[in-house]
């Protein structure tokens, strides 16, 4: 009993000593919290109309004749210059005279995001065309890893960081919500005018892809309103080992929560339709009761491409029209999907010796294998449901074009330039250089591609300049 009431006394101690290191964090740094409870609130009542659903968002912003989805892989600030340069192009590319909106970039409709990918979709979301004044000064050519390392390095970090009341991904929280995206909430996203932005991370203990709308949370019976734009794109782009879980309190149970009859359906159909079963089971594990926390780490784990959110809403509504009826998009003439992919190749120094590669190279290699072949099987689903598309379309009498346009490293015409751009590193700090010509690849191989090409004819639209690469200093 004396050795037991020690040890608790003991655990007491240390949790003392925490909250008053923490306190005086907070005092010294202005964090919201300690670390101890997420920063999600309860959701005091499920209403399917309320709060940042991009399928509601629809009604509100009309998508017009064209539909264009844009998906910006993972690959940290790689990944966000590479997209930055495919927004540019689209910024560029001129719609024909006369007609509104007066650029492609107008016409998306829908951006999805992945880690590094999160970042310039979620900017471009809440600001709009201020991306192209400021954006790259705020985040691309600053040395983000330098910054969350030298706060950390505060004393008062330094220390608390060590206790379980305050972690690296709290810390990167409050840069990107203090210099990046302003202090900007879901309410401010649901206020905006842009297209429907979903960031995607992943659960660590299901590995399902987690998206940030309220439709996900209304599962967990949380408020996403409040919650900071930077705290869902910290959770998209914390790479484990790297950067630590980001935290959200379950709430299921408690907001009389009453799901849509296509998910009750999709849960009772195992055997006839795995794959919807599938679709449906991944959304609504979350009402686990034993789940009582969800940590969300790198949504590059789930899907690095940023495309299987619109796959999985076919999947578990049952058909391609139930889709389109819940995003609103029945009366389209022209689909667009637009993949922009910063897909890296393995690392071919570990071929190169005799010596057993180290747990990182392992780790990396691993997970990196396990990316690539997935995004394959993703794009090859992707051109299967955009030509089911237009078939069904056609044969009801409302014919479609469907356009798929791949944006890689892959398609760059020189073995040189493939090597070069898929072997810049995943992290929060490249070069000036490194940046420009991650933007110019963007946006020249946007510009190069024939099915682009393919979608500015039958538009009547006139495309983007191309630019000379960035000559080294």
């Amino acid at each position: 009993m004396i050795a037991g009431q020690r040890s608790i006394v003991g655990r007491e101690s240390v949790r003392a000593a925490a909250l008053l290191l923490c306190a005086v964090a907070l005092v010294a740094t202005g964090l919201a919290g300690c670390g101890f409870e997420p920063v999600n609130v309860p959701l005091a009542q499920f209403d399917p109309d309320y709060g940042y659903r991009p399928s509601k968002r629809e009604v509100r912003r009309d998508r017009g004749e064209i539909s264009i989805y844009l998906a910006f892989s993972g690959g940290g600030t790689r990944a966000a210059a590479f997209a930055y340069g495919v927004l540019e192009a689209l910024h560029e590319t001129r719609l024909a005279e006369g007609i509104e909106p007066a650029t492609l970039l107008e016409e998306a409709d829908t951006i999805s995001g992945v880690s590094g990918g999160s970042f310039p979709a979620a900017y471009y979301g809440l600001f709009g065309d201020r991306i192209f004044e400021d954006f790259a000064e705020r985040f691309l050519r600053r040395d983000i890893q330098r910054e969350i390392v030298l706060r950390t390095l505060i004393p008062w970090n330094l220390v608390a960081v060590l206790t379980p009341w305050l972690s690296r991904s709290d810390i990167a929280v409050q840069i990107y919500d203090e210099s990046v995206f302003d202090g900007a909430t879901f309410q401010t996203l649901t206020e905006s005018r842009g297209p429907a932005i979903y960031i995607n991370a992943t659960d660590l203990s299901s590995g399902e892809r987690f998206t940030f709308t309220q439709g996900q949370f209304d599962v967990i019976c949380s408020d996403l309103q409040a919650l900071p734009i930077a705290y869902a794109v910290a959770a998209s782009s914390a790479v484990p080992m790297l950067l630590s879980p980001v935290s959200l309190r379950n709430h299921a149970g408690t907001c009389g929560y009453v799901p849509h009859p296509w998910l009750d359906e999709a849960l009772g159909n195992r055997r006839g339709r795995p794959r919807q079963y599938r679709a449906a089971r991944s959304f609504m594990q979350l009402r686990d009761s034993e789940k009582r926390y969800l940590h969300l780490v790198d949504g590059g784990i789930s899907d690095n491409l940023g495309l299987r959110a619109g796959i999985d809403l076919v999947e578990v509504t049952g058909s391609l029209e139930r889709a389109a009826d819940l995003m609103q998009a029945r009366h389209l003439d022209k689909m667009v999907v637009i993949s922009v992919n910063a897909e890296t190749d393995p690392d071919p120094t570990i071929d190169m010796s005799s010596a057993a590669p180290g747990f990182a190279s392992t780790m990396n290699a691993v997970s990196g294998g396990q990316i690539r072949r997935y995004n394959f099987e993703t794009l090859l689903l992707t051109d299967e449901l955009l030509q089911r598309w237009s078939r069904e379309a056609r044969d009801a009498g409302r014919p479609i074009q469907t356009f798929l346009i791949e944006v890689s490293f892959e398609n760059l015409p020189r073995d040189k330039d493939r090597r070069y751009f898929k072997r810049i590193p995943t992290s929060f700090n490249l070069s000036d250089h490194q940046i420009d010509e991650l933007i110019w690849a963007g946006r020249e191989l946007m510009l190069d591609s024939l099915d682009y090409g393919r979608l500015i004819d039958a538009v009547g639209g006139r495309a983007a300049e191309k630019t000379r690469r960035p000559a080294r200093e």
